[in-house]
């Protein structure tokens, strides 16, 4: 990606030397290290995310279970797999030690995921966005960074892909977003919020258009097939509109919950560092 003219994003080159200007000592740099852990990493409570107890870690494997019971077709008829128990998580539960710069880089970089993707928005003095791309690609632009950091090619998109979604729930994570938004506000850099929201995309025209024809349509017109196919299209459009309006009625219902309770943690640690809460917050239906 090169930045054009009129461009209001910015390229791959200014993209690396802003957080190269971020984090001039890397994501686990002593000064990182230094803010977020003062009495040092392996008293941080932020510690936990990668040395979880036996308890949290059964507390996740119960939820996994309960979430992929929830996904179960209403006609399935197979049996329910018996939920996991304690002693079942203990046998399998080990404790590692503890790997202080390699922890700390990947929290950050998993934080900074949180902040410049999940279709949130960082934007610059010239309202330019600090783009990293889709969720992939904004995964994939910090495993290059921290590779040329290390000086290692140990890291993929899936290392920092989604974030802190699979362990946000084991430590309180605000110190690692306020440590990135006061960088972010040492720049002169702004963050938009935007609340999750899940589409329903109709792939069909782009199915249809890879696929091509080489015929016209008379030439090959079944009056049969026909109307098989236009009951079948009939029903493939009844099925995504009822699909869109469950996903417009889950939003509504998650927006509202939402405004009744505490902002996320990165909300919360926006309004400490820049003593107002995002546009986007509260989120609107």
């Amino acid at each position: 990606m090169t930045t054009d003219p009129g461009d209001d994003s910015y390229g791959d080159a200014e993209l690396e030397a802003e957080f190269d200007a971020l984090f001039p000592q890397g994501f686990a740099g002593a000064d990182v290290v230094q803010e977020l852990a003062p009495e040092g990493w392996e008293r941080s409570p932020l510690s936990a995310v990668f040395h979880p107890s036996l308890q949290q870690v059964y507390e996740e494997t119960l939820r996994f279970h309960r979430n992929l019971r929830d996904l179960r077709r209403a006609n399935d008829a197979r049996p329910l797999p018996p939920a996991p128990t304690l002693d079942e998580v203990a046998r399998d539960f080990r404790e590692h030690p503890v790997e202080t710069e390699r922890e700390v880089r990947e929290l950050v970089g998993q934080c900074l995921w949180d902040v410049f993707s999940d279709n949130h928005e960082v934007v610059g003095p010239d309202a330019r966005r600090l783009d990293l791309g889709s969720f992939r690609a904004s995964g994939d632009f910090l495993a290059e960074v921290v590779n040329r950091q290390a000086g290692t090619g140990q890291y993929d998109y899936m290392d920092f892909y989604l974030g802190t979604s699979s362990v946000a729930g084991r430590a309180d994570l605000t110190p690692v977003y306020r440590l990135i938004f006061r960088r972010l506000r040492g720049r002169g850099l702004d963050w938009v919020y935007h609340f999750p929201r899940l589409y329903a995309v109709d792939l069909r025209p782009l199915k249809e258009s890879l696929e091509g024809k080489n015929e016209p349509d008379w030439a090959t017109y079944e009056p049969s097939a026909s109307l098989a196919k236009e009951q079948e299209v009939s029903e493939r459009d009844r099925e995504l509109a009822e699909l869109r309006q469950s996903l417009d009625e889950g939003h509504r219902e998650a927006v509202e919950e939402a405004r009744k309770g505490p902002p996320p943690a990165t909300v919360r640690a926006y309004d400490a560092v820049y003593g107002r809460f995002p546009r986007g917050w509260p989120p609107m239906l």
